[in-house]
């Protein structure tokens, strides 16, 4: 009989925003635990709430077996790793007094809006251990300000957002940023229709699709990559993994649910334009044959399932200007939109910049974009950038149909 063990715990303390002014404070501190053995092709799962009880927690999981859930056993081998971002983002005693201050400067610089939601700061820790030596553990921090604005006057729910994350939160340098973005809002600008760069988070652009990445779609002929893997696919330039390295997603945890651990802690999807890999569980991999990508979620008392953490895209670019030389539509809201079964994507955009040499110059009209998941990924993708200094993550160009809504 093999076996693993997790421990998980998330202490977080959320500040709620209203009307620019934070009106109330929720502290959370969850810990779970997990044992899952395996017996004759079966896994069996136990979970709690609150410190866990190994020894318990494992006969529990034993008597689980009796389910006869099927599941491979095919545990990581002998592996010691310890990570831990010892640095303090913000004292918690002085999180409410800070971001306060915060707040207050940002309502005199952006009179016209009215911010509310949410600022988040958290620390992370999660433990690995199996009957075969590997003992992981991963301790992280990650801090949030997520505002949505409103244009005072206006009717709407909200306007536009503000959103910054990191570990080392500068306000200065966060106020500047909401400030050319407020400044922006408030300064018209035109283009005409036509093909151009469309700049955004990477989560925003290739979201919608991930599915055609899943395992099970793409063994089942459901995914546009079907039969494709290990072929050159898309542009020289695109090199997409999942990040779980804490160096560049706040606060996550390097290895997946199952012990994966992948160079650079990032599974990888495609490099340099080939389909390397497919989202797949260990149990996932050997029904279908396919590589195992290192990507399994679970929950603390269930069998584990295929997740993602954050697109880790390769940067083509050191700099958003070097990226989009010219104009560019940076987009900021866009709800609404999908991709068809045949790869069509389109999306009406609701707030969108355009972008002149990677400067922020103007608000632009509603926009509708559109293009092919081939192409978007292929000889329409322009390159990412990660030097963005309101947020942990990258921004990616693709050149798409625009037209005025």
């Amino acid at each position: 009989m093999e076996k693993e063990f997790i421990k998980e715990t998330l202490h977080s303390v959320t500040l709620n925003v209203t009307a620019g002014r934070i009106d109330s404070y929720r502290e959370i501190e969850k810990t779970t635990g997990t044992v899952r053995v395996y017996e004759n092709g079966c896994i069996g799962v136990a979970g709690c709430l609150g410190e866990p009880d190994e020894e318990k927690l494992t006969e529990q999981a034993k008597e689980a077996l009796s389910f006869g859930i099927p599941y491979p056993c095919k545990l990581e081998d002998a592996l010691e790793i310890e990570e831990r971002d010892e640095e303090e983002i913000l004292p918690i005693p002085e999180l409410i007094p800070t971001m306060q201050d915060f707040l207050d400067r940002l309502g005199a610089l952006c009179p016209k809006f009215a911010f509310s939601h949410k600022i988040n700061l958290a620390d992370s820790f999660m433990e690995y251990r199996n009957s075969r030596g590997r003992h992981l553990v991963s301790a992280g921090r990650s801090f949030s300000i997520e505002l949505i604005a409103q244009n005072r006057g206006s009717g709407n729910l909200f306007d536009t957002f503000f959103i910054w994350s990191g570990k080392h939160f500068d306000p200065d340098a966060v106020l500047a940023y909401f400030k050319e973005q407020y400044d922006a809002f408030f300064t018209p600008a035109d283009l005409e229709a036509g093909r151009y760069p469309v700049v955004t988070f990477a989560e925003e652009l290739f979201s919608p699709s991930l599915r055609h990445f899943v395992g099970d779609l793409y063994a089942a002929g459901a995914s546009l990559l079907s039969g494709r893997l290990g072929e050159k696919v898309f542009s020289d330039k695109l090199t997409l993994r999942d990040d779980l390295n804490p160096k560049t997603a706040n606060g996550a945890c390097f290895f997946d649910a199952e012990g994966c651990v992948a160079e650079q802690y990032r599974p990888t999807l495609i490099e340099n334009g080939v389909l390397k890999a497919l989202l797949t569980t260990k149990k996932t991999a050997e029904l279908y044959g396919l590589p195992n990508s290192g990507n399994a979620n679970a929950p603390y008392d269930g069998v584990p399932g295929i997740g993602f953490r954050m697109l880790y895209l390769e940067p083509t670019a050191k700099t958003l200007s070097e990226l989009v030389p010219g104009k560019a539509i940076l987009m900021v809201i866009a709800s609404g939109g999908d991709m068809t079964p045949e790869g069509h994507f389109a999306t009406p955009v609701q707030m969108a910049y355009l972008l002149e040499d990677g400067k922020i110059k103007g608000r632009l009209p509603e926009l509708n974009i559109g293009g092919d998941f081939f192409d978007m990924l292929g000889k329409d993708y322009v390159g990412t950038v990660r030097d963005v200094p309101y947020r942990n993550s990258s921004l990616t160009a693709v050149m798409m149909d625009v037209t005025k809504s």
